[in-house]
């Protein structure tokens, strides 16, 4: 059952569910929480001419180290922006640090205004499971004909706040837990 806008603000008063910097109240629509842009992009760098360059994530451990080695980390300050052009990946922490409990979990969706200049925010990844704390890390892509301009604390994504029919029993595991922007 997906949580309506009176469920989440229980859910935030009760501090079971809990964001920091803390959800304003225009950032909660009647049923999804916005979440906002924040400072750390990770952009590929761009392929050598000539050189085919293939990436076998199963010759290396964690994706985290295919971005060291492939991506470059660029901070943009609040009143500045990142051009986002069209046919690119780029990694951004959403501003918010997301505390899960165990009886409710999140999926992550894109706003209806970015769509429709072709801005996604995700591939394949919107669950937000059970337990999980830190950032959410979004996978932004474009594919509208223009270059858009984003910045750090304009609304992204919304998060779409769903009970589970039981509580989970077990804690989550992943490389994904407690993940967080570097510090600026």
């Amino acid at each position: 059952m997906i949580l309506s806008d009176l469920e989440i603000w229980m859910e935030i008063g009760s501090e079971r569910l809990k964001f920091a910097p803390n959800i304003l109240p225009e950032q909660v629509t009647p049923s999804a929480i916005d979440l906002r842009l924040g400072h750390q992009f990770t952009i590929f760098r761009e392929a050598t001419q000539g050189v085919e360059t293939v990436i076998d994530p199963t010759q290396i451990g964690n994706v985290e180290d295919i971005l060291n080695i492939y991506g470059e980390q660029q901070t943009i300050t609040s009143g500045e922006s990142f051009v986002l052009r069209p046919g690119v990946l780029v990694l951004e922490y959403t501003l918010e640090y997301v505390v899960m409990p165990n009886y409710l979990a999140a999926r992550v969706e894109g706003r209806s205004s970015l769509a429709r200049l072709g801005i996604s925010i995700h591939q394949t990844a919107p669950t937000v499971h059970a337990t999980f704390e830190g950032q959410l890390r979004l996978e932004l892509s474009h594919i509208g004909p223009y270059p858009c301009r984003l910045y750090p604390g304009q609304k992204i994504c919304q998060l779409v706040i769903e009970r589970l029919s039981t509580p989970t029993q077990t804690t989550l595991r992943s490389s994904f837990q407690h993940q967080q922007q570097p510090s600026t």
